[in-house]
């Protein structure tokens, strides 16, 4: 027999005695059952409880094909056999934690009919997640003005206090019902409903009244398979995250001097200042890699071999290139760190040198990997040391072709 679920009808109790019926395993971890429970177990999008079953620290709750509920306990404290033979245990669910998952969900409701109400947009999929939480909704895409009005629907909900009402029906009786979406399930089927807004089959744990949500917050969203999933939040998660970017804000405007409202005008500014630097830096290095490459080929023209110690992998490649520029008959530009990296190089008009044909033996000495084309190799050694062996390798056998 299954043990009875008392959240379905009270999902404010937290506390209550509880009497082990069965000892089992959840995934090689501990877990036991219960003759009645409030915890609730991971189903439909929304995580299990945790909480404590005699002291005994509670880290999941899941259940399994036969509909029986597993509490997963903490294998380091339990005995589950002494469990079993106790009598009537106290049990505590973790109210804090069930509480934010209550908030999470009866939003989610709240907020997919807003969506369908206002856009004719249905939710295709909800995970009420541990930080934040989201669903898919059945757009092509969206702007803020659209997200501003499903908020402000939503929350209206919340502040009108409207109390939810919890029904029972079977696969006749619940056709009485407007739902958002067909039932999952068969047989007994509970029906969760925020008056004059919103209709669901849904097993979850709910607030009472919609006030008890506090606030609903879309804080960002992304295209995905044709349409967008949204990231929300609901209560606590929500005033938290306000009060996080709040601080944020105005500390940011602090050091800047400025209003928060001229941040975003400012950061703007600097953004494009920034990019600006960057493209004269990088105008500034290629012309420092120029100099330093003519000075390397010199006159007349030789092959160059170079292992710097701090060089990036575009700038060892880019001063490559502009040895090949300068006239140079091959090259070898190699660097130890950030990134080791080893290009050989030669003129494309030079077809009797095929580099490409060197890469197996050159990945071997590298332990790393690479490719090219016959003109042109890159590789990446595994570290600074691979970067030295081989670019030892191939400059001694550039030199050796044209001793």
């Amino acid at each position: 027999m299954t043990g009875e679920r008392r959240y379905y009808d009270d999902s404010y109790t937290h506390r209550f005695k509880g009497e082990v019926t069965e000892v089992g395993e959840v995934a090689g971890q501990p877990a036991v059952e219960l003759a009645s429970t409030w915890f609730y177990p991971e189903s439909g999008g929304q995580l299990g409880d945790q909480g404590a079953i005699a002291g005994n620290r509670v880290l999941d709750v899941q259940v399994d094909d036969a509909e029986r509920v597993w509490h997963v306990v903490d294998p380091t404290s339990v005995d589950g056999p002494a469990l079993r033979e106790a009598g009537p245990l106290d049990c505590e669910i973790d109210w804090t934690r069930r509480f934010d998952h209550m908030q999470q969900h009866t939003g989610q409701h709240i907020l997919s009919a807003a969506f369908e109400r206002l856009r004719q947009a249905p939710t295709l999929s909800s995970t009420l997640g541990a930080e934040r939480s989201v669903i898919e909704v059945g757009l092509a895409d969206v702007d803020w003005r659209t997200v501003q009005a499903v908020e402000e629907a939503a929350n209206q909900v919340l502040w009108d206090d409207r109390g939810l009402v919890l029904h029972w029906a079977d696969a006749e009786g619940v056709k009485r019902f407007p739902l958002r979406k067909p039932p999952q399930v068969s047989g007994r089927i509970r029906v969760v409903e925020v008056p004059d807004w919103d209709w669901s089959a849904c097993g979850g744990t709910h607030t009472r009244r919609t006030g008890e949500v506090g606030a609903v917050k879309i804080v960002g969203w992304e295209r995905i398979r044709g349409h967008v999933r949204f990231s929300f939040l609901c209560g606590g998660r929500a005033l938290r995250d306000h009060a996080w970017r709040t601080e944020q804000l105005l500390e940011a405007a602090k050091r800047r001097s400025s209003g928060e409202r001229e941040l975003i005008a400012h950061l703007e500014r600097a953004l494009e200042e920034r990019e600006d630097f960057r493209k004269r830096l990088a105008a500034l290095s290629l012309r420092m890699l120029a100099t330093e490459a003519r000075e390397a080929v010199g006159s007349p023209p030789r092959g160059v071999a170079v292992l710097a110690d701090d060089r990036s992998r575009e700038e060892t490649r880019a001063f490559a290139l502009q040895c090949l520029e300068a006239g140079a008959p091959w090259v070898v530009s190699a660097t130890r760190s950030p990134e080791p990296s080893v290009v050989l190089a030669r003129p494309r008009a030079e077809s009797s040198l095929d580099l490409k044909a060197w890469v197996p033996e050159l990945l071997a000495a590298a332990r790393g990997k690479g490719g090219g084309s016959p003109d042109m190799v890159t590789l990446a050694p595994a570290d600074a040391n691979g970067a030295e062996v081989v670019f030892a390798l191939a400059r001694d056998r550039l030199v050796a072709r044209r001793a």
